[in-house]
């Protein structure tokens, strides 16, 4: 018998962490909470292949967990440890580098359940996996080109389709939020083989569609995001009317198919609504966030993920 149900591994300041962790807590379920960005402070990983393999984390209070005694780990937004400021770049790349390679080595040291999988957690990011997987999985996707070629971009735009563009990663900066390609910007691709980028056909909406995956369970919300501001990219106006959606089941199993061939336990999807009523997939944020729509249209999401987490491999595997 597992002695810890749930581990935390995230941030200490992560909101969505201090939520289920209190609902975990008021429900009387041991739950452990590491940040492994203070690795290089209070906190140790030590990772044990001997006769077995075995891994183990001592908290800032000298506390042992070690985690084959952990039921569920809920990586969450995970932190690597800060760089030093006196270090030149040469050693800073090298630590960092170094660092990467010691956490992506946590999971194949552990028997746990993981939500999610850190390997496939990584990989999902990538838009040019998300995408290809809901494609072959049956979901419409916009047509696509992620590319540095301006050439590849004029020829998709002489088709006559009206674009968007936006960034590849993860970094959030003002300028790389959804945006339309004018005839304008057409003139200033010959930038993008400095910086690639992803380009894809313009879907009209009646609604967008925010959908929460938790294991065999989907929460959608509907995004009235055409009455708003910002009818390209409703999160940059959060004052339009979110409540919940149901989705046909056509679309439920074809998510659910997504996830499996991501290899995700949770997933925040966006999907958009045409005026005709097909579901277009956008993109799939397998650490995304949702607290702001259990607010907005008092889906009890904390407490799904909380009981989520807290469920055994037994419950998990009849759910699924």
């Amino acid at each position: 018998m597992r002695r810890i149900p749930v581990l935390i591994i995230a941030p200490e300041d992560d909101l969505h962490a201090h939520a289920v962790s209190a609902v975990l807590r008021r429900n009387h379920v041991d739950v452990q909470w590491i940040d492994l960005g203070l690795l290089n402070m209070d906190v140790r990983l030590t990772l044990l292949l001997d006769q077995s393999v075995s891994s183990s984390l001592l908290t800032d209070t000298s506390h042992s967990i070690m985690l084959s005694d952990v039921g569920t780990i809920w990586w969450r937004r995970p932190r690597f440890p800060e760089e030093l400021a006196d270090r030149d770049a040469v050693t800073s790349k090298f630590v960092h580098n170094e660092w990467e390679h010691f956490l992506d080595g946590i999971e194949p040291f552990t028997n746990v359940r993981w939500v999610n999988p850190p390997g496939a957690n990584h990989r999902v990011q990538r838009k040019a996996v998300q995408l290809t997987a809901a494609h072959v999985e049956g979901l419409r996707v916009p047509h696509t080109v992620i590319t540095n070629d301006p050439n590849a971009v004029r020829a998709l735009a002489a088709k006559g389709i009206p674009l968007i563009y936006k960034r590849l990663g993860t970094v959030y900066q003002p300028t790389t939020v959804t945006r339309p390609l004018l005839p304008e910007d057409l003139k200033r691709l010959d930038a993008l083989p400095n910086c690639p980028a992803i380009f894809q056909e313009r879907i009209e909406a009646r609604l967008d569609v925010r959908v929460t995956i938790i294991g065999s369970e989907l929460y959608a919300a509907e995004i009235d995001s055409q009455s708003g501001d910002a009818p390209l990219d409703w999160r940059l106006d959060y004052t339009v009317p979110f409540r919940p959606h149901t989705l046909d089941n056509e679309t439920v199993c074809r998510l659910h198919a997504l996830m499996r061939k991501l290899n995700l336990i949770y997933g925040a999807v966006d999907l958009r609504l045409t005026p005709e009523g097909e579901y277009v997939f956008l993109e799939i944020n397998p650490s995304g966030q949702y607290l702001f729509i259990e607010l907005l249209t008092n889906i009890p999401l904390t407490e799904r993920m909380a009981a989520f987490l807290a469920s055994s491999h037994e419950e998990l595997s009849s759910s699924l």
